[in-house]
């Protein structure tokens, strides 16, 4: 696998237990390559797990990565793998599979606004990386109150907003299915409440739709057996 890959483990939710890499490496159909946290790459997790596809998950160490960045196409991780080919950036490759893969809609006019949602959540990524990569102390700690304070209560009010209008019993936040959107919410709502408990108190139908993705027979496999990551 190489110097600096924290995992690398095949998975599959067509059998009872997670491979291992030697089994793995020649069978699995995808390879996806991000650091070794959860971040904004768990969305492609969530959508290859749900679709019930085996893939490589690649971990790097995080002081790899610039090792690692010449091997990518266009030095920018996570970096998706299969038939000898390589894409490039999460809210590509999420949409890639999202479409393939029955969670997105077969609307054009449709697709594009699941994929305005999951933008709003890639900014708030972009917003989180100011504050997490800082070596600044003093500033780290500034964006992270103003993140917490502002940013993101506004952002999340304006996703319940969409979500309550869609009118899903589910919660979904677009349309009577689960989409990638849905995914893309509950992968940002997942640490901002494990931060902060009481979080979704304001946010109900945001609420509905994290326990409607938490109860997905194969999220809730994947939840359960992915990797530990501090983040």
């Amino acid at each position: 696998i190489g110097t600096g890959v924290i995992n690398c483990v095949g998975v599959t939710h067509c059998a009872a237990a997670t491979l291992q890499v030697e089994a793995s490496c020649t069978m699995a159909s995808y390879k996806l390559t991000y650091l070794n946290y959860r971040g904004r790459a768990e969305l492609i997790r969530f959508i290859l797990s749900q679709a019930g596809l085996q893939f490589e998950d690649c971990r790097l160490a995080p002081e790899k990565w610039q090792e690692h960045r010449p091997t990518t196409p266009l030095g920018v991780l996570p970096v998706l793998e299969f038939e000898d080919k390589k894409l490039s950036g999460n809210a590509t490759i999420s949409r890639f599979l999202a479409e393939k893969y029955g969670l997105a809609s077969s609307n054009d006019l449709d697709n594009a606004e699941i994929s305005s949602l999951v933008e709003v959540v890639e900014d708030v990524w972009v917003r989180i990386a100011q504050f997490f990569f800082s070596t600044d102390e003093q500033k780290k700690e500034e964006l992270k109150k103003e993140f917490k304070t502002s940013y993101l209560p506004v952002t999340l009010a304006k996703l319940e907003k969409r979500a309550a209008e869609n009118n899903s019993p589910e919660g979904w936040i677009f349309g009577t299915k689960v989409t990638y959107a849905d995914f893309a919410v509950y992968v940002l709502l997942e640490p901002a409440v494990s931060d902060t408990p009481t979080l979704l108190d304001r946010f109900p139908t945001l609420a509905k739709l994290k326990t409607s993705v938490e109860q997905l027979p194969n999220i809730a496999k994947w939840l359960k057996e992915r990797p530990e990551s501090p983040y």
